[in-house]
């Protein structure tokens, strides 16, 4: 088990193709994850890293709410990257928040930056569980810092966002093999 901050729980899966493997994690009172990965199956996963938030409660309206590291394998592959979790936002009326993600400092530019926006007309405490997900091409192999960042959307007003509240958040980075058109 690896803690980060405290509260971050790791889960490193490396693939060997043709395998199947079962991975049971378990920390505190109960199982916190279980994967059955068929490789034969699913053939483009290389390297996954699962990272857990029990409670993150994160009430800041922009700046970085999670930074974490992974090692790319490979230079000819794709990191996609998928953040589940409870959002909260704008609070008020005409704002707008916006969540995406940056590969070692800067928004993904092949294809397109992956983010999500919450704008609101009418006030409004709404929390509820969204996924940002989406993949990024050009990253070369090596150590890169991922972050999930919230901030203000171009044209409106920067809104009272919310991260996490009380459940589970999870963070899940694949890198994809591209290299045969997968």
């Amino acid at each position: 088990m690896l803690t980060i901050n405290g509260i971050a729980v790791v889960l490193v899966v490396l693939f060997a193709f043709g395998d199947t493997q079962t991975f049971n994690f378990n920390y505190g009172k109960g199982r916190v994850c279980l994967f059955n990965l068929n490789n034969n199956q699913s053939p483009k996963a290389k390297n996954r890293v699962v990272y857990f938030w029990r409670g993150m409660n994160d009430d800041r309206d922009s700046g970085n709410i999670k930074t974490v590291a992974f090692n790319k394998t490979f230079d000819n592959t794709a990191l996609t990257v998928s953040w589940i979790g409870n959002l909260r936002g704008p609070l008020g009326i005409s704002k707008c928040n916006r969540w995406y993600f940056t590969f070692k400092g800067k928004e993904c530019a092949n294809p397109f930056p992956i983010d999500t926006q919450m704008h609101e007309s009418v006030r409004n405490n709404l929390f509820g569980s969204r996924t940002v997900r989406g993949f990024c091409y050009g990253i070369p192999k090596g150590s890169v810092s991922i972050g999930f960042n919230v901030g203000k959307c171009p044209g409106h007003a920067l809104g009272n966002a919310y991260t996490g509240w009380i459940t589970t958040t999870t963070l899940v980075i694949t890198e994809v093999d591209i290299a045969k058109g997968n």
